[in-house]
């Protein structure tokens, strides 16, 4: 049933990289041409500079046409009145077409390129209004327009581009197999979450299953016996009672944990007197723990004042000593401490209880995770109080863990910060 998702994931990944891959590629095409091109107008912008200075003298001693004569990459027209070429150095480079596209560029003051086939120039114009030498004739020349070759620039450049190309095909292959990749880290934590919800809609399935079954037997043994006083029926009746409250105390837990997945539930946060609440927790199930032969120990820090949600760290407080006081047997004891530490409010929780399991202690605030159902159902639990204890914990910002031992009892040990940090 992952099999769309993953298909979607991979395609969605794989469009991702090559847009990233795809947008560096051309922004370094475009950035090296930018480069390129800065270099050659800071080249003639200095011979520029150069020439309006020295312009008097002979220009053909001043250019050195000789230097040129390699690769022929800076060339000098001097263009007189009408647009009439005068002169040009080095001598017959530049082509009767490409003088005429040049010509168009007359009027520009900043360099420009100029196409022309598969050549391409930068060029910049030079006003000099001035009769200049050159090679010992003296002509009027109205601007010096300076051009430079970009054929190495552009063999770089379209070296740049088969290399970008190349790149991009290799990008495709890249993009789709860290597009698998990604598609499947990204499905192992999905897996894992639908796997355990499935697990564990299953075991709700069969925890409510199971006072219906109830119910629906002793409503049936009800009308079997129609005529049956309430006192005759009463232990149907306060069977079904029973199976009631678990079913709802159940749905409630399962309600509180839908609501906080879609941020539904919402802390009111105030001043929290936490030694109060916690003796208040531990009055509430007194009576409890004498009628179950348990002996109750308080050993709470005053005052204890934090930050936090009053009815929410009750709730807490009574999970926890819920869960302690269901598997401590008789003649057992269970101890409530509280003191400050730091910056933190430190509360112990211990039981004589029967004990964690090491293979369950790590999973106990899981809940998706089921341990031994037998065990669950003994006991009349949900198996949910733990998550919803974990999510009220960590929500003021606390931490809470667990430390256990088989037959030697269980401690829930929290630490909740004084003042909440905001996130």
């Amino acid at each position: 049933m992952f099999e769309k998702t993953r298909q979607r994931l991979v395609l969605l990944n794989s469009i991702v990289l090559l847009i990233i891959l795809g947008s560096f590629g051309t922004f370094l095409y475009f950035y090296m041409e930018y480069r390129l091109n800065s270099q050659v107008d800071e080249t003639l912008q200095h011979a520029k500079s150069h020439i309006i200075r020295e312009y008097k003298g002979d220009m053909s001693e001043f250019i050195k046409p000789e230097e040129n004569e390699d690769d022929h990459r800076t060339i000098f027209l001097f263009w007189g009145k009408n647009n009439i070429l005068q002169a040009e150095i080095p001598k017959h480079i530049i082509s009767k077409k490409v003088e005429d596209k040049l010509l168009e560029e007359k009027n520009s003051k900043s360099p420009s390129t100029v196409h022309m086939g598969s050549f391409h120039y930068r060029t910049i114009n030079i006003p000099i209004h001035h009769s200049v030498s050159t090679n010992g004739n003296i002509k009027y020349v109205e601007r010096i327009q300076l051009i430079y070759n970009l054929k190495r620039e552009r063999e770089m450049l379209e070296h740049l581009l088969v290399f970008i190309e190349f790149g991009s095909v290799i990008s495709v292959i890249v993009a789709i197999l860290a597009g698998f990749f990604l598609a499947n880290r990204a499905l192992v934590p999905i897996k894992l979450a639908w796997n355990k919800q499935s697990q564990f809609v299953a075991d709700a399935s069969h925890e409510l299953r199971t006072p219906l079954a109830v119910m629906k037997l002793n409503l049936e043994r009800l009308f079997r016996h129609p005529k049956s006083s309430i006192e005759e029926e009463s232990e149907n009746i306060s069977q079904s009672i029973s199976e009631i409250k678990y079913m709802t105390k159940m749905i409630s837990e399962l309600l509180t944990l839908a609501r906080s997945d879609s941020n539904q539930l919402e802390m009111i946060f105030s001043k929290v007197q936490l030694d109060t609440l916690l003796n208040k927790a531990v009055q509430d199930l007194s009576e409890l723990a004498k009628v179950k032969g348990i002996n109750l120990i308080a050993n709470i820090q005053s005052p204890v004042e934090i930050q936090g949600d009053k009815e929410r760290l009750y709730q807490l407080f009574m999970i926890i000593l819920d869960n302690a006081l269901k598997y401590t047997t008789k003649n057992g004891q269970i101890t409530v401490q509280c003191n400050v530490k730091g910056s933190n409010a430190h509360i112990v929780i211990s039981d004589s209880g029967e004990g964690i399991s090491k293979e369950d202690l790590p999973l106990i605030f899981d809940r998706f995770y089921r341990g031994d159902k037998a065990r669950t159902r003994k006991y009349e639990g949900t198996g949910l109080g733990l998550s919803i204890a974990k999510w009220i914990i960590e929500l003021h910002g606390g931490k809470i863990r667990a430390t256990s031992e088989m037959g030697m009892g269980t401690q829930i040990i929290m630490h909740v910060p004084l003042n909440k940090r905001h996130s």
